[in-house]
């Protein structure tokens, strides 16, 4: 972890913020990455703002860009074509996938002869912080592909998954991490659940890709992990998020307060005026 953080500028962060490109995904060519991150969208009619997540919706950016059922597939195949074109001839892939569609992207990856598929991992997590009376869990998919024969794999990482007992990368357990009061991008992955991946799947120095970044959390955990990153998304709300998060995260030591948080909310009895989550 760098630990040079409590010195950044103002200056400093501007130049991580132009790290991030507002555009359609479509238009990236030759990044040459190590390793591609990415979650597509959920094709679900999903905004993130319903009441079911326990968030107060004035909080969560506009702008999301779902993907029409009837042009899933379709999409699909172009977030491959993407991927393939801008990964260095032995980089790899990972591809966030919720249980609606993943059957779509499995199948397409299968068709896909210039990717191939190496494995499957999955993400089980809280489905939302007010849960504590009746736990509620959810599964994501994570497709691991690769561009040639060869790939990187480091066998440890330095979160809990390695480091209590023996590493198990079929299925990762990582609490999502909740802000309060501040704005959210309808989705978001956690840093720790990026953390482990970023760390097994690649080195310090390696280029971390993400052309369809919504919030930006893996720049963020890219740059603490001393990866280079480059990142994209079409909405220009996504942009704002992830400065809020390089704020938090940087300049007021978010990972502290991430611990902080994930205890705190435990012991609060639930309100409709407090927002805890993503």
């Amino acid at each position: 972890m760098r630990e040079e953080f409590k010195m950044q500028s103002k200056g400093q962060l501007t130049e991580i913020l132009e790290k991030y490109k507002v555009c359609d995904m479509n238009e990236w060519k030759n990044v040459k990455a190590d390793l591609v991150i990415t979650d597509p969208p959920f094709g679900i009619n999903f905004n993130g703002k319903s009441e079911i997540y326990h968030r107060n919706p004035n909080y969560v950016v506009d702008g999301y860009v779902e993907w029409d059922m009837q042009e899933y597939e379709k999409n699909v195949k172009r977030m491959l074509e993407v991927i393939e074109r801008n990964l260095n001839p032995n980089g790899e892939a990972l591809i966030f996938s919720g249980w609606n569609n993943s059957y779509i992207i499995h199948e397409r990856i299968i068709k896909f002869k210039k990717l191939c598929l190496r494995g499957k991992l999955y993400w089980t997590y809280n489905f939302a912080p007010r849960c504590y009376r009746k736990p509620s869990h959810n599964v994501y998919e994570i497709f691991w592909v690769t561009k040639g024969s060869t790939w990187k794999y480091n066998n440890r990482c330095s979160t809990e998954h390695c480091l209590k007992g023996e590493p198990n990368l079929t299925t990762l357990r990582f609490k999502k991490d909740y802000k309060i009061n501040m704005i959210k991008y309808p989705t978001r992955l956690p840093f720790k659940l990026l953390q482990c991946l970023i760390e097994h799947f690649s080195d310090p120095g390696d280029l971390i890709f993400d052309p369809l970044c919504g919030s930006g959390m893996v720049g963020i955990v890219a740059y603490f992990l001393h990866r280079r990153f480059i990142i994209g998304d079409l909405n220009p709300n996504g942009k704002k998020v992830f400065e809020s998060l390089l704020d938090y995260y940087i300049m007021k030591n978010g990972l502290v307060l991430d611990e902080i948080t994930r205890t705190w909310w435990k012991k609060l009895i639930p309100t409709r005026n407090l927002d805890l989550t993503v």
